[in-house]
């Protein structure tokens, strides 16, 4: 039998026939190893059981400065994204899911009133108006590049910068825009000028990485999404609190998103398995999703505090993900 050949629901179904138990959060490698070996291949055989902890640190993210010959599978790649890129081979990656700079922060910040929180004044996030659009063409181009022939690209955006992308990826790449979401934050922060309507929502681009006559075949996973919709078809409005508290405990990222509007974003564009790119990663909420998921991730990320605190967050998700496979 050719367990390379196989889908992992296969090869799962094939586990289960000969009795064999665990399985459920193990990507397709160790799949075939168990069944191969009929070992667990999360279980320590060796007389000297090493602890789940030196586990998690053996198999934890590095944090690369040069990439090596072969794809740096589930690792983050430290330094700018559009360096990074370019040492990338061609139409490697299956989706790339991205929380790229909005171009809205002000120099001085703005303070909230009964609260600490200051509105985005990072200098990453700063730019003249013709840097912005040049820099968004450069990445955008380099990402197109690495990406699938058909695969799909999610890009994050607030009014600030939205348009401005779905101009570059209409007007300049010629590439096909399956859908704008509409994310509602019910819990937004309030608007103290009085001037204007309470800023509550982002947008996410869903583009295709062909050209906009040609793309076909895209992933879009329906009756995932309509199975998390009470058996009804998934709107493009999706209401979401801001980001939880226990998802920042290992430190704050000014526009960390939710891991479950990024949980939604991965489960309806991506298949167990496919190769995900963030080239702006942050806090590493996409490789979290990816991991608890089954897919395989590559992330790009120049500020090493954001790093550390990525690396945190993956390496308490494959812990949890190791606590609950380990009843076999």
């Amino acid at each position: 039998m050719n367990f390379q050949q196989m889908r992992i629901l296969d090869l799962r179904k094939e586990l289960k026939k000969r009795g064999l138990k665990g399985y459920s959060s193990l990507k397709k490698e160790h799949l075939i190893q168990y069944l191969s070996t009929g070992i667990h291949p999360l279980k320590n055989t060796q007389k000297q059981r090493t602890t789940v902890e030196e586990k998690i640190h053996e198999s934890s993210p590095t944090i690369f400065t040069d990439i090596t010959e072969e794809l740096p599978i589930n690792q983050i790649l430290s330094g700018d994204c559009l360096n990074v890129l370019k040492t990338l081979p061609d139409g490697v990656f299956d989706c790339c899911v991205t929380d790229p700079p909005f171009n809205m922060s002000k120099k001085k910040g703005l303070g909230w009133a009964f609260s600490s929180h200051i509105t985005m004044q990072e200098q990453w996030d700063i730019f003249s108006k013709d840097d912005y659009f040049q820099f968004t063409v450069n990445w955008i181009r380099e990402v197109l590049r690495v990406l699938k022939t058909n695969g799909n690209l999610f890009i994050f955006g607030s009014f600030h910068c939205i348009f401005t992308i779905g101009f570059i990826l209409q007007n300049i790449f010629d590439r096909r825009i399956i859908s704008q979401i509409v994310w509602f934050k019910p819990n937004a922060q309030p608007n103290i000028t009085c001037r204007m309507f309470t800023e509550s929502t982002e947008f996410i681009i869903w583009a295709v990485n062909n050209e906009s006559k040609k793309a076909k075949n895209w992933t879009f996973n329906y009756e995932t999404m309509k199975a998390m919709n009470n058996d009804k078809q998934m709107r493009n409005m999706w209401e979401i609190p801001l980001t939880p508290r226990s998802e920042r405990k290992h430190g704050k990222h000014p526009s960390q998103k939710p891991e479950s509007v990024v949980n939604r974003i991965i489960l309806a564009g991506t298949n167990e398995d496919d190769l995900i790119l963030d080239p702006f990663s942050g806090s590493g909420t996409t490789a979290v999703v990816a991991e608890k998921q089954n897919r395989k991730w590559i992330m790009i990320e120049k500020n090493e505090e954001y790093n550390q605190i990525a690396k945190m967050r993956i390496d308490e998700s494959t812990y949890k993900l190791f606590e609950d496979n380990s009843n076999y």
